[in-house]
């Protein structure tokens, strides 16, 4: 592929850097080894050092590298740079070296204003929550790996500078104390204390919106689950007392499975991240109107990705009731047996192994069958890899999921909200959504995408929770809701 400039422009465009050419010529620098967009920022090369390329395939060939700062490579793949400077910079933050968010900008190199942007924008959270939740895990996965160190070495080797701020910030993200923790892997479980006024009969709607579901039994304030966890399916209760929940299982947890079970119980309450759960206005549209919300309501996730997933195709453009028939039959032919009649959700390789033939015996469509074992192996072999599209960013994330045939807007939007935890999502083509919001809003038609999506504008950066509320409020209280 030739070079549609002249060398002396190509050279003028370099020296401006001007963004208008970026993709339509590449610049590689023979004195670095790198090349970059036109609009690099990074200080110019002198002329004599410059070969231009018309792909940044060419440039590879020519044995240079991608340069870091401007990721040419993101650019020509659709990647916003900014997205992938932003990642890049990331990867490399070691948060026992990065004790503030202060420190943290100074390490990415921008402005308080614009790193509280680049988060929002991007990972749907501040950058005080990621830097904490971050430091949390460190913390949380060495006390449970290094049971030789005590709490206040894992404290300081994770970058606390006090152990009451590390005890604080541990319980607040974990729900129990550093100690609690360490020692709950040995029984089986742990109390997690809920944050005040969390919604527990909310939840327990929630957990029991299929009644007949296969893998979680609803009795009372007590929840019985079967989970995956990295050695095997087990059976977990939940069981819900005063301001806390209980979490056990039969026999002692390793470290992976304690660290896992902790995590699922999270998602499953709906705690994984500050975003989803901060109060709402009533209506920042119509701020007299009387709030539909549940105070101190929550984005409850569904615990397992894979599993997520299963309801997402299964949801594709059916009735809920149809939904939960053809997800109970999937679990019925290919889950894990646990015992009266519950099941742990289907790992993915399991539904690998179905042809689509088999899942459209159980009542899929042949495009729903096809992309549901698109999705399945691409899970089994590692090439869709749902925890690191849940760390983000949610651009990133959605391009992934869309690239998956049969996988459309609403598939994509759903497993962002619902599985995958981003807190600034709009299902714009949802048909609860724009019920729930015609009701609300006493609209004499029911509003189409770009009117819910302008409906839900002013509630940024919380609309997966505000769409959470518009789903609760569609329904009446204590009827199962279908999201």
């Amino acid at each position: 592929m030739s070079l549609p400039y002249s060398r002396d422009f190509m050279l003028s465009r370099m020296f401006a850097a001007d963004a208008a050419f970026d993709g339509l010529f590449y610049t590689g620098v023979t004195s670095t080894g790198i090349y970059c967009l036109p609009s690099c920022r990074a200080r110019k090369p002198q002329a004599q050092n410059v070969a231009f390329h018309a792909t940044t395939a060419q440039a590879r060939a020519a044995g240079l590298r991608a340069c870091r700062r401007c990721q040419p490579d993101a650019f020509q793949a659709g990647v916003p740079v900014e997205e992938a400077q932003l990642m890049v910079a990331l990867a490399g933050v070691c948060v026992a070296e990065v004790p503030t968010v202060r420190a943290l900008g100074q390490q990415l190199q921008v402005g308080r204003s614009a790193l509280h942007r680049l988060f929002r924008d991007h990972l749907h959270t501040s950058p005080g929550e990621w830097l904490a939740r971050q430091r949390v895990q460190a913390a949380a996965d060495a006390l449970l790996r290094a049971p030789e160190s005590s709490a206040a070495e894992v404290a300081f080797a994770v970058g606390y500078g006090s152990l009451s701020a590390f005890g604080a910030q541990f319980r607040r993200v974990m729900g129990v104390s550093p100690q609690v923790f360490r020692q709950g892997a040995g029984r089986g479980g742990w109390t997690v204390r809920l944050p005040v006024g969390f919604p527990v009969p909310a939840l327990l709607r929630d957990l029991a919106r299929d009644p007949l579901s296969l893998t979680q039994q609803v009795r009372g304030h007590e929840v019985t689950a079967g989970w995956r966890l990295p050695s095997g399916p087990r059976r977990v209760t939940l069981t819900f007392g005063s301001g806390t929940v209980t979490v056990q299982v039969a026999s002692a947890l390793t470290a992976p499975d304690a660290l896992a079970l902790h995590h699922l119980t999270m998602r499953a309450l709906g705690l994984t991240g500050e975003a989803l759960a901060a109060p709402l206005n009533p209506s920042p549209v119509q701020p007299e109107r009387a709030p539909p919300f549940g105070r101190g309501l929550r984005v409850p996730l569904v615990p397992d990705l894979f599993d997520g997933l299963i309801w997402a195709v299964a949801g594709q453009q059916v009735t809920f009731a149809c939904a939960c028939a053809l997800r109970r039959r999937l679990v019925a032919r290919c889950g894990a047996a646990l015992g009266d009649g519950l099941f742990a959700p289907p790992a993915p390789e399991d539904v690998a192994r179905l042809s689509v033939n088999d899942l459209r015996a159980l009542g899929l469509t042949g495009a729903r069958a096809a992309a549901l074992s698109r999705l399945a192996g691409q899970v089994a072999c590692g090439e869709l890899d749902l925890p690191g599209l849940a760390a983000g960013p949610v651009g990133a994330a959605r391009r992934r999921l869309l690239a998956v045939p049969g996988v459309g807007p609403w598939t994509a939007e759903y497993v962002l909200l619902r599985v995958l935890g981003f807190a600034d999502i709009v299902p714009a083509g949802d048909a609860a959504l724009a019920a729930a919001l015609q009701r609300y809003f006493a609209l004499p038609a029911r509003p189409d995408a770009a009117q819910v999506s302008e409906l839900l504008a002013p509630f940024a950066p919380q609309r997966s929770l505000a769409t959470f509320q518009f789903w609760h409020h569609v329904h009446p209280r204590g009827a199962p809701h279908d999201h």
